[in-house]
């Protein structure tokens, strides 16, 4: 085998190898399910926080604290979590810092060890409507989004993809805040970090949402820098 072959194939594995597999769920996950998905090299867990409930104006998910410690029971410890937030005109929302309050209060009062917490800025045109100021007014929103979560003091990305941003603001480029770490959705059943369509300012990603299938039904699959 050719030197130069030889390199280039150490390359690609070693690539492989240094990004960490996950999983996110927005249902309530069993132990069992867990340990059965980290036997299979998903070693990271993504768990919803927070639901929209736009009936309510936004509520922690009844799931989340249950689906944590099953994770951890499970013998996982990279665990994030995920805020969907309640928004819309016609919705009678908590105000954003509310909504990250009370995120907050659950971290604390169950004693949780979560790395990010991830802003997931996508639509719902079915059931809460969200998202519905207008281009410029949903970027106003994801801003003021934003300044909630940096006013927490905890560690958050944003999550989205190329088709929800340019459906929320427009097109491609409206910027929220790119200095933020980005994790985004294409599925196309490619496990890497590649940006192929640029959005947001972001030119790079930390982690990546290449399907929503995966053997239990529950998960959808990921792959984020190590």
């Amino acid at each position: 085998m050719l030197p130069s072959l030889i390199i280039l194939i150490s390359t690609v594995v070693t690539s492989s190898l240094a990004l960490v597999h996950g999983v996110d769920s927005s249902t309530l996950v069993s132990e069992a399910t867990y340990a059965k998905t980290k036997g299979e090299g998903f070693t990271k867990a993504i768990i919803r926080a927070y639901e929209e409930a736009c009936g309510v104006g936004g509520q922690v998910d009844p799931n989340f604290v249950s689906s944590y410690k099953n994770a951890r029971a499970a013998g996982i410890t990279n665990i994030d979590a995920y805020w969907f937030p309640c928004s819309g005109s016609g919705n009678s929302c908590k105000s954003y810092a509310t909504q990250i309050a009370e995120i907050g209060s659950t971290f604390s009062a169950n004693s949780m060890d979560i790395g990010t917490l991830w802003i997931d800025l996508e639509s719902d045109s079915t059931v809460c409507h969200n998202w519905n100021y207008g281009a410029s007014g949903n970027l106003a929103q994801a801003k003021d989004i934003v300044a909630a979560a940096k006013a927490s003091g905890y560690n958050f990305g944003i999550y989205s993809s190329p088709g929800e941003w340019s459906t929320m603001f427009g097109s491609y480029s409206p910027v929220v805040d790119s200095s933020l770490p980005l994790w985004f959705a294409t599925y196309d059943n490619v496990q890497s970090l590649t940006l192929g369509t640029k959005f947001g300012g972001w030119t790079s990603a930390v982690g990546k949402q290449y399907t929503d299938v995966s053997a239990s039904g529950q998960f959808d699959l990921n792959v984020f820098a190590n």
